[in-house]
Parts: structure tokens; C-alpha cells; sequence
């Protein structure tokens, strides 16, 4: 077998490792399971791809980031390794043939996400084969007091120790102490075998500019006009504070390009390549941005408004320089950030009631029960990501176990020149797609038992094969997730369930606040802004800079510049009088007003367009909890 250092240069070209590389590769050789903090731009792939060569069988890589996925198996690809892909961006056909490669033992590396990995057919594959090492990237998704918490990862200790590899291999930029010590219980990791480097970049400066909102626009383009700041990112709060941010850009003869969530899949991908490319300098982009791509020449990140974390401002910081060449960040600090900051934190915020009536759809259909995502966040008035956390704290209760997804809704359209015969079927199965052929709306499958004597199972298996086959245009909607019930539970277990779990999301509350707090503490300190950053992470007596703005002496206030907030007007309570008057029937409690009055676009105001409203956020320029005591005195 080839040794670390020959494979290094064997099948990657290097000559040398980087800080921290070997020991973590010498651990998982020696089938010890490791977690490995290190910073962004710091070869964290290589810890996992160059020991994947050199162990027997078949090593398992678990990221959320599909574009980091796509393009990390492009690159393994043009080595000649042979790899592949198992999430959702693949069509049947090709998921098929990845999965027989895999079955037949011609994969050396797998990447997959962790909402592929608990689907039971790829999961059953994946037990039936060598699988010499799990890595688990962006780990700190793991940890409920991690900045990006997913939901989706809390099922991979299990998952990943039913594999039984030859190690497990956790990896982040960013954990504190708590976080790291969530990740290590979890995957079995002993202290000592956890390496983490510092998460200081020596070739990135920190610049903090205390600004009036006002004066924002002006300062970010004096920022990018400097020599050697491009290509750049700017990271803004909200999508389209992002088309007005790159609007005004290329009218001040800055290319810039926005890219969020709010654009559809190929232009992204457009933009994104460009930038990749060359072709445009500078992305306004919200935080998604930046995660896998693999551009390592940026030369500077400027966060046009607060970051809600100290995690998240220094991993997209991060995403500059990663060449090794000097770079530099930016925050232009205004206080009026920590409204819709905080605000948007409160807005998270449950009523007890919520969680209850939750659980209670859960338990109270039976065996196998099953949710629709959309309509029970529109009816529970809760957040897509709050929602999502409650039903995976339930499944670690073990109350419920995920089983398979499906639609609830199918509409059938004939394709031009192609012919469909019913007679291939069954009578009952002819009589059902007679009359959905004939639809002219969409057909509720619940409905099938009643109407044809088909269980719904049944016909959604035979709808999904007649998709596959191209026979019919055949699309599902009403999206819906099946699970298990593992136990029953009666009104005292239920209720003391729901409390724990509302005790539990009040700690998630509070720790964004904290978070919060902290990045305007590091706005305002004197202290050197990534020793401050490097005690958030737990590393002991930092050492300064010498280079970011506290180290530079630059004079910084205590309170950020910020608009005095006024009192609620006397036009703008007629106004709300107004708006109950209209809309009293969709904005009945105190909950709803709040949130439409402050602007946060929840599922219950998008399903209901309450958001296209143009009094919408009239209020977000006041603290949600005025606004709240306000809309309580009004019910």
C-alpha cells in the first residue's frame, strides 16, 4: 500500500500536506474516529479523499452542500477515481445506475446527502457493501447550539454506526466548545482524538466600519473601487436588499450580479459559473452563497449588514483568500441590523399550544401516521425550520420513525403523439385511470379506496411507473412524509412531551440572542476582532492581529449608529385599524398581526398573500416585542 505521503503526490500532485492533514489521516487509518476543526480554505477534502484511495473498500462522504457535491465528483472524475453521486439532483435513470455501480462494488467514493442516506433502498445498498470510511462534512449542523443546525443530521450517529465502518470522520470550520462536545458524544469520538487549528486566517484582515444605513451604498463602493478588493462577495440580510445592493453597484460601473433563493435554479447556476469564471467580479448574495464554491482567489468579503452569528461572519468570511494571498473583510456596522435581527428571532417563537397540536395529529391517526409539510406550517403558524426541528426532536423520543415520502395530488396530461392504453391494466386500475385521463383538476388520492376500491398505496405506485415509463405526463403535488408510530402515548405522557419540547425551543431562542449579542460585542470591542472571534470558539489566551481595526486603533463607538425609533404614529394605528377591518378575518390574533406588521413572510401570510399587502412590514423598523404588546391590546 501506497504510504500518505506517496499518495499525496501519486494522485493529488502535491508535495507537502497542509497544517493538521497527516495526523487526521494517520487517525482514520488507524480506524480511530476523528473530529477535525479547520478553517475554510484549509484542504479539508483531502483529509477524507486521499485515505479513501488508500483503505479497502468503499468510503462514504455526507454533505448538504449539492454543489460542492457536484463539483467535488467532477474533479474526482478527471483523476480517474471512480465516483459517484446519490441526492436529489439526479433523474431515475441516472440514480439507478449509480446505485447498481455501487451494489457491484465498482465505487470507491460515494457522495450523498444526509436526506438520501436515511432513504431505505439507498441505505439497504449501502449496508450490503465494505464501507471502509463514513465522512461527515459541515458537522456542526449536527449540534442543536450550532449556527446552522439541520434537523436532517440528527439521524447520522445512528445511521452512520449501521454501517460499521472502518472510521467516522466528523468535519467543520466552526464549533464552539459546546458544539464540538455535541459532535464528539455522538459519533463516539474521544477527546483526544479531536484536532482543531485555530480558525484565524493570517492573511485575512478584519475591518469594522460603524456606519449610518445612509452611508452604506457610498462605503461599499469606495470598498470595491480599492486595488486588489476583486473579485468580491457582499453578503446582505434579505433577497431584495440584494437586488438593490448590485442595482446600485453597476450604476456606480461596479458588474455585479445578485444571486438568492428567491431566483430559480438555472440562473443561479449561470451566475454562479460566471463567477467561478471570471466573467463577473462581484455577487450580492444572502448566506447561502459561497458554500462549495470552489473559488480560492476572492480578495475580499464585505457583510453589508450585521451577521446573525459569530459562526456564520467568520465561515463566509472565510471564503476570501484562500490562495493564500492577502485578502480582506468588511462589516459595515449599523445598529439598525439587530431589529430585524432580533425581530426575525421572535418570530420563531411558539405558542405551547402549537407543539401540542402537533403531537396530537401525529398520535391520533393510527398506526401510520402522515403530515403534509405545507398545510400543517400554515395551520401551526410556525417557521419551515422550527417545524422541522420539532418533528426531528420527536423521532430521537422515539415516538414516530420516518418511513417514505409521497404525493397526495396527481394531475395526468397527454403527450402529443404518444398513445396510452388503459387495457395493459387491471379492471379497477382501467376504471381509475379512465377517470383521471378525463380530469380536468387535480385528483386527491386519499380518495381512491373510496372511489375505485384501490388503496392508495397502489395507485400512486402505478401513477409513479406510468411517469417513469413516459406513457403520460403524470404530476404529483401536496408533497407528504410517512412515518412510523413507535409507541402509543396517552394525554399525561403528551402533555409533559409538549413541554419539554417548548422548554427546549425557548433554549434555541435564547441562544440566538446570545449570538446575536456577540457579534455586536465584536463590532464594538477594542479587543482584536479575531482573538474575540477565537474565544467564541473556545481557544484560550489568543494572541492579536496587528492588523484588523481594534488592532489599528481605529476609533469605534460603544453603540452603533442606528435611527431613533419613533413611537407608533397616530396615521399608522388608523392604518392598522384599517388593516383589521380588511384582513381581521386572516390577521385574528395578536401572532399574525405582528409578524404581517413586521414584515417576516411566514408560511401562514405567504399561503394566504397577506405578504403581497402593501402595508406588509410597515412596522419592521420597530422592536417586535412594541409591536406585539401593541397587537395584544387589540384582541
Amino acid at each position: 500500500m501506497l504510504t500518505p505521503q506517496q499518495a499525496l503526490e501519486q494522485h493529488f500532485g502535491l508535495s507537502q500536506f497542509r497544517p493538521s492533514q497527516l495526523p487526521i489521516i494517520e487517525n482514520i487509518l488507524d480506524g480511530k474516529n476523528t473530529l477535525a476543526t479547520l478553517p475554510t480554505g484549509s484542504g479539508k477534502s483531502l483529509t477524507f479523499q486521499l485515505p479513501a484511495l488508500l483503505l479497502e473498500g468503499t468510503t462514504l462522504i455526507i454533505s448538504p452542500l449539492l454543489s460542492l457535491i457536484r463539483d467535488q465528483v467532477q474533479k474526482l472524475h478527471q483523476q480517474g477515481i471512480a465516483v459517484c453521486q446519490i441526492d436529489s439532483t439526479l433523474t431515475e435513470t441516472e440514480r439507478h445506475q449509480n446505485l447498481c455501480s455501487i451494489q457491484n462494488g465498482d465505487i470507491k467514493i460515494i457522495y450523498t446527502s444526509p436526506e438520501t442516506l436515511s432513504h431505505p433502498l439507498v441505505y439497504k445498498i449501502l449496508k450490503s457493501i465494505n464501507i471502509s470510511l463514513v465522512a461527515i462534512d459541515e458537522a456542526h449542523c449536527y449540534s442543536e447550539w450550532g449556527h446552522s443546525f439541520r434537523p436532517s443530521y440528527l439521524s447520522l450517529p445512528h445511521l452512520t454506526r449501521g454501517l460499521k465502518p472502518h472510521a467516522i470522520l466528523a468535519l467543520t470550520a466552526t464549533a464552539t466548545r459546546k458544539v464540538a462536545s455535541d459532535i464528539r458524544r455522538a459519533f463516539k469520538i474521544k477527546t483526544t482524538e479531536h484536532i482543531a487549528c485555530s480558525p484565524r486566517r493570517s492573511n485575512l484582515s478584519y475591518t469594522v466600519i460603524p456606519c449610518a444605513d445612509t452611508k452604506r451604498l457610498p462605503l461599499l463602493s469606495t470598498i470595491l473601487n480599492k486595488v486588489n478588493h476583486l473579485p468580491a462577495i457582499v453578503y446582505a440580510m434579505k433577497q431584495e436588499q440584494c437586488e438593490e445592493i448590485a442595482g446600485y453597484l453597476n450604476k456606480n460601473n461596479i458588474s455585479a450580479r445578485s444571486y438568492h433563493a428567491g431566483m430559480s435554479a438555472k440562473p443561479r447556476k449561470q451566475i454562479q459559473d460566471a463567477f467561478l469564471l471570471g466573467h463577473i467580479k462581484v455577487i450580492v448574495a444572502t448566506i447561502a452563497f459561497g458554500m462549495g464554491v470552489d473559488k480560492s482567489n476572492i480578495r475580499s468579503i464585505t457583510h453589508f449588514h450585521l451577521p446573525k452569528s459569530p459562526e456564520g461572519w467568520l465561515q463566509e468570511s472565510g471564503r476570501a483568500g484562500r490562495d493564500g494571498l492577502p485578502a480582506h473583510t468588511y462589516l459595515l456596522a449599523c445598529g439598525d441590523d439587530l431589529i430585524p435581527l432580533n425581530n426575525f428571532t421572535r418570530a420563531r417563537e411558539l405558542k405551547p399550544s402549537a407543539i401540542a397540536r402537533l403531537i396530537e395529529h401525529l398520535t391520533s391517526q393510527g398506526k401510520h401516521p402522515v403530515i403534509q409539510p405545507y398545510q400543517l406550517r400554515v395551520q401551526l403558524e410556525v417557521l419551515s425550520s422550527t417545524l422541522d426541528v420539532l418533528i426531528a426532536k420527536l423521532e430521537l423520543t422515539k415516538l414516530i420513525k420516518y418511513s417514505h415520502t409521497s404525493w397526495r395530488y396527481v394531475k395526468l396530461y397527454p403527450i402529443f403523439g404518444r398513445s396510452f392504453n388503459v387495457t395493459d391494466y387491471p379492471k379497477k386500475q382501467q376504471s381509475a385511470l379512465t377517470f383521471l385521463t378525463e380530469q380536468d383538476d387535480r385528483y386527491d388520492l386519499h380518495q381512491s379506496q373510496d372511489d375505485f376500491g384501490i388503496p392508495t398505496e397502489k395507485l400512486y405506485q402505478t401513477l409513479t411507473e406510468i411517469k417513469q415509463s413516459g406513457e403520460y405526463n403524470v404530476r404529483f403535488s401536496g408533497w407528504q412524509k410517512h412515518y412510523r408510530l413507535i409507541k402509543p402515548i396517552d394525554k399525561q405522557a403528551a402533555e409533559v412531551l409538549s413541554n419539554e419540547l417548548f422548554q427546549y425551543h425557548q433554549e434555541q431562542l435564547e441562544n440566538a440572542d446570545k449570538r446575536i449579542h456577540e457579534v455586536h460585542q465584536i463590532a464594538t470591542t477594542k479587543t482584536c476582532i479575531p482573538a474575540r472571534l477565537e474565544k467564541w470558539f473556545g481557544f484560550k489566551n489568543p494572541q492579536s492581529c496587528g492588523q484588523c481595526s481594534s488592532c489599528l486603533k481605529e476609533i469605534r463607538p460603544r453603540k452603533l449608529p442606528s435611527l431613533t425609533i419613533a413611537d407608533i404614529s397616530q396615521e399608522e394605528l388608523e392604518t392598522i385599524q384599517t388593516l383589521l377591518k380588511q384582513r381581521g378575518k386572516r390577521l385574528n390574533n395578536a401572532q399574525k398581526l405582528t409578524r404581517f406588521l413586521c414584515g417576516i413572510p411566514t408560511p401562514y401570510l405567504r399561503h394566504f398573500y397577506l405578504f403581497k399587502d402593501d402595508r406588509f412590514g410597515m412596522l419592521k423598523h420597530t422592536p417586535y416585542e412594541e409591536v406585539h404588546a401593541y397587537s395584544e391590546a387589540l384582541f
